[in-house]
């Protein structure tokens, strides 16, 4: 496991019956596997917690990450497969959008932990010649910040 894996410390929910963790941990074995001092304890292991957890780490803080049931398994999981860059007429959205697919793409060699993480693309559908124009102007843009962007037509769309 790599230096950031090994900070970042995931508590599982524990069941009202039997007080058992979903590990089979009862929580008093879980409480004591948490550390008792952090710079920073950050609550919450959805997309954004796991995130601030992981660069904080990346810079050499001591970060503890608390979470109360499976991590991403709140509402971050509705959002699975919508890692998209293409859509932002914002530089700077553009650019996290992109550093974000990276990342993705590197965690399982950085930590050994599979995102399941697949990169394809997608289809954005115009529907009138008004969205057409914003397509264009869209796809403009993400071709000058280096995003690979193509129109396509109906015929090519099975």
């Amino acid at each position: 496991r790599s230096k950031v894996a090994s900070k970042l410390i995931h508590t599982r929910a524990f069941s009202d019956v039997a007080g058992k963790s979903e590990s089979g941990k009862d929580r008093k074995q879980v409480a004591d596997s948490i550390p008792s001092d952090a710079s920073v304890v950050v609550m919450g292991g959805g997309i954004i917690g796991c995130s601030v957890a992981y660069h904080l780490a990346k810079l050499g803080v001591d970060v503890v990450l608390l979470e109360r049931d499976q991590i991403t398994s709140g509402t971050t999981w509705h959002a699975a497969g919508l890692m998209v860059t293409f859509g932002s007429l914002s530089e700077t959205s553009t650019e996290m959008r992109k550093y974000t697919k990276q990342l993705y793409k590197s965690l399982e060699k950085e930590t050994g932990q599979s995102t399941g993480f697949k990169g394809c693309g997608f289809i954005e559908l115009a529907t009138n010649e008004d969205r057409l124009e914003e397509y264009r102007r869209v796809s403009a843009f993400n071709r000058k910040c280096g995003i690979d962007v193509l129109e396509i037509g109906p015929d090519e769309i099975s």
